[in-house]
């Protein structure tokens, strides 16, 4: 453990972090994330979200001895799947995290440290990133919503659709989500900020995934984050 934890505001370095995963057809990179996850050797109980895979990832999760599994048995969509694996939680320190290895389970004991000093932190792509692998509408879409998030919220942000987070239960507890999709992240980013959190960043290596391909429809997705993040700057919806 690095010295740098060695004082967490909510806990002791020894107490477990829950580390949230959401899951649909990773049974080719699991082996490869659960070991990476393992490697750190720190006190991390995995919660595993699966949202209706059909190619073996649950049984291969089932045959694991060291993990929570959750099974929706359909995809009820990934934002769903988030909002499970935090209710599930209980630790004080939450880490959201992709399994299909584009953000490094290595980058979180900088989360960790990082949320000492905020009750949200993000792993940012594009912090100190002279260039990021991402394609043009992706990437100028992010740009474009993070900027809209900040002059909305008054945060500072320069990546909002981060696949990796982390949280302190004090920024989450109490909130409801409603959001199954991928808006569920302007959601989570909304509500926390209209609670006064100002959410941190790390940066963090981005390696884009060399098999499968990404579950997100970019342009109905773009303008349904604009529609939430509009939704929820007016007015209260805890």
């Amino acid at each position: 453990m690095s010295a740098s934890l060695q004082a967490s505001p909510e806990g002791q370095p020894t107490q477990r972090v829950d580390v949230v995963v959401p899951v649909l057809n990773e049974r080719e990179m699991l082996p490869r994330f659960l070991e990476r996850v393992r490697a750190l050797a720190l006190p991390i109980n995995l919660i595993l979200v699966d949202n209706g895979s059909t190619d073996g990832t649950v049984a291969y999760l089932k045959a694991q001895p060291d993990l929570q599994l959750i099974e929706h048995g359909r995809n009820l969509g990934y934002g769903r799947s988030l909002a499970d694996g935090l209710n599930a939680s209980t630790a004080a320190r939450v880490i959201i995290l992709d399994a299909d290895c584009e953000y490094p389970p290595e980058a979180i004991p900088d989360l960790l440290t990082a949320l000492e000093h905020s009750a949200m932190v993000y792993a940012s792509r594009f912090l100190n990133a002279k260039h990021v692998d991402m394609a043009p509408f992706r990437y100028w879409g992010n740009r474009g919503l993070t900027g809209f998030f900040n002059l909305l919220y008054g945060q500072r942000l320069t990546d909002l659709y981060t696949g990796m987070k982390a949280l302190r239960r004090s920024a989450f507890e109490g909130l409801t989500f409603t959001r199954n999709g991928f808006e569920h992240v302007m959601e989570l980013s909304a509500k926390v900020a209209r609670r006064g959190v100002k959410i941190g960043e790390v940066p963090v290596a981005y390696a884009p995934r060399q098999t499968g391909r990404s579950k997100m429809r970019h342009i109905p997705e773009f303008l349904k984050a604009v529609f939430c993040l509009l939704y929820y700057r007016v007015g209260r919806h805890d």
